[in-house]
C-alpha cells in the first residue's frame, strides 16, 4: 500500500470547514498551513479542525516571498502566526503537539528577492542551491528552531527520489509531490497544467526521479495541495483519486 502524508497549503479558505469535515469522513489525516491573517478570519473553523485531530501548520502571516522580507520581517510574519495558531489551539481546548513551519513559495528567504527567488528555477541544477542572502535564510532557521519548530519524523521517504538533496537539512517542511492544482486556468501554466485532466492524471504518473513517485511503493510520499477557492470543487477529485488508489495517510509526529 502507498504511504503519503497530506499537506495542505494556504488555509483556511471559504469552503475549509466543508473541506475539514469531508477529510474527517474518509478517515484521512492532514496538515493544513495556515496563514496567519486568514485564520483571523475563520479562526472558530480551524478550532474545528483542531478539534477534529487535524494539525495546524504556520504558512506566514500574509503568504510573502521572504526573500522580499527583512531579517525583521520574517520573524515577525513567522511570530504573528505562531501566537495565532497557540490562540486557536487553546480555544479547542487541545494541547498543540508539534510546531511545523512551510515557507510560502518554499523562499526560505536566501535569495536578493521572491523575483530572484523564482528566476533561479529557470537556472542549472549547479546554481539553485547558491545563496546570495544567506544570512537571512540561516536567522530565519535559527528562530523557528527557538520558537521550537522541527522538522518531523518523514518515515519512508527514499532519498534516492528527492530532487531536492537538502531538504531534510532544514527546519521548515518541503515536499515530494507537488499536486500543481493551483495552475488550474492559468495560461501560464507548465506541462498543460491550466487544465483538470492534465491536474488529475498527474497523480498516475510513474516518474520518481522527477517528482512524481505516487504510483512507487518504496517511498513515502509528501503531498502538496492547497486550501483556494477557486480550485475547491477539483479538490475533492483529487482526494477522491487518492482514495480510489487506496492511499495510507500517515500523520507526523516528533523526529
Amino acid at each position: 500500500m502507498k504511504k503519503v502524508y497530506l499537506t495542505i497549503d494556504d488555509a483556511p479558505s471559504k469552503d475549509f470547514k466543508d473541506k475539514v469535515d469531508f477529510l474527517y469522513r474518509n478517515k484521512i489525516c492532514a496538515t493544513f498551513f495556515c496563514v496567519g491573517e486568514n485564520i483571523k478570519m475563520q479562526q472558530e473553523n480551524v478550532a474545528y479542525a483542531i478539534s477534529k485531530g487535524f494539525l495546524i501548520g504556520n504558512h506566514s502571516y500574509s503568504h510573502p516571498h521572504f526573500s522580499d522580507l527583512s531579517i525583521d520581517e520574517g520573524k515577525e510574519s513567522i511570530l504573528l502566526t505562531d501566537q495565532i495558531i497557540d490562540e486557536t489551539y487553546k480555544m479547542a481546548g487541545i494541547e498543540r503537539p508539534i510546531k511545523v513551519f512551510r515557507f510560502p513559495y518554499f523562499d526560505r528567504g536566501g535569495d536578493e528577492s521572491g523575483k530572484d527567488y523564482e528566476s533561479k528555477w529557470t537556472r542549472p541544477e549547479s546554481e539553485r542551491n547558491i545563496y546570495k542572502r544567506d544570512d537571512r535564510r540561516m536567522a530565519l532557521q535559527s528562530f523557528l528552531k527557538e520558537l521550537g519548530y522541527v522538522l518531523p519524523l518523514f518515515e519512508g521517504v527514499n532519498l534516492k527520489h528527492l530532487s531536492d538533496k537538502k531538504m531534510f537539512d532544514y527546519v521548515d517542511v518541503g515536499c515530494t509531490f507537488d499536486q500543481m492544482e493551483y495552475f488550474l486556468g492559468l495560461d501560464n501554466a507548465p506541462y498543460g497544467m491550466d487544465k483538470e485532466e492534465a491536474i488529475l492524471a498527474r497523480i498516475d504518473d510513474k516518474a520518481p526521479y522527477e517528482g512524481r513517485a505516487l504510483n512507487c511503493l518504496d517511498t513515502t510520499d509528501i503531498i502538496l495541495i492547497h486550501d483556494h477557492d477557486y480550485t475547491s470543487e477539483l479538490f475533492y477529485k483529487i482526494i477522491n483519486k487518492y482514495i480510489d488508489k487506496k492511499f495510507e495517510f500517515l500523520r507526523l509526529f516528533h523526529s
